[in-house]
């Protein structure tokens, strides 16, 4: 009596009965974290040595002797110092630019828009000025060549502005297509001047304060005078 063949078990059966295949999945995870985990430190320590130190003073040697590494280990993870300095500011200015975008979708109108986009960039910076000397004037205090960023770091840049500015300027557009502004300004300029209004404000807030020489008038203040100057600009 011949026997029944037997049933050929499927390429994807195969690969789930794989213990190999089981177990690297895990391995691999872990080896993520703790890569993603090294990167942070490092970029910590980096953030230290930059706001102690300054950019000139910010080196390899400098990072790696904080973070308790070998230089040569640092090159796993960043290929040079200005490849450390550009993931912090990129962060300092994604994290801003996301807290931007999300706000103005929550706008009703042109004008509240404007409000969100200067309330949002204090709020994200004034309790972190750091940061935001980070992202906005340390290419200008260390002078010109002190960072060097490529091609494809500034492709990484590029997109946040439709995140800073695209939403404000598609509510003013369609505030226009009702009833035309007070401000004959092109909509997403008018965004932009917003974000400066408020930049300006954090420029002065940690010149001053870094001589303790606080502003006469409070962020909230200040914030809501510039929000005002703004709505009444795109108002009708």
């Amino acid at each position: 009596m011949r026997s029944a063949p037997k049933r050929a078990t499927s390429p994807a059966k195969r690969r789930n009965a794989s213990p190999a295949r089981t177990d690297a999945n895990p391995r691999i995870a872990r080896r993520e974290r703790r890569r993603e985990q090294s990167r942070e430190e490092i970029l910590e320590g980096a953030r230290r040595v930059l706001m102690r130190n300054g950019i000139a003073a910010t080196t390899l040697d400098a990072v790696a002797q904080e973070v308790g590494v070998t230089k040569t280990a640092l090159y796993y993870y960043y290929p040079s110092k200005d490849a450390i300095l550009f993931e912090l500011v990129f962060r300092a200015l994604e994290t801003h630019a996301r807290a931007v975008h999300d706000a103005v979708e929550a706008a009703r109108d042109g004008g509240q828009a404007l409000r969100a986009i200067i309330q949002e960039t204090v709020r994200v910076f004034a309790p972190r000025i750091d940061d935001f000397r980070l992202a906005f004037l340390q290419g200008q205090v260390a002078g010109n060549g002190a960072l060097h960023f490529d091609a494809h770091q500034f492709a990484r840049i590029r997109p946040l502005n439709d995140l800073w500015y695209a939403g404000a300027a598609k509510r003013l557009t369609e505030d226009r297509k009702r009833r035309p502004s007070r401000a004959p300004v092109e909509p997403r300029l008018m965004a932009f001047l917003a974000n400066l209004a408020a930049i300006g404000l954090l420029t002065m807030k940690g010149m001053v304060e870094s001589v303790d020489d606080p502003l006469l008038y409070s962020d909230e203040q200040l914030v809501e005078g510039f929000a005002r100057i703004f709505e009444a600009a795109a108002a009708p």
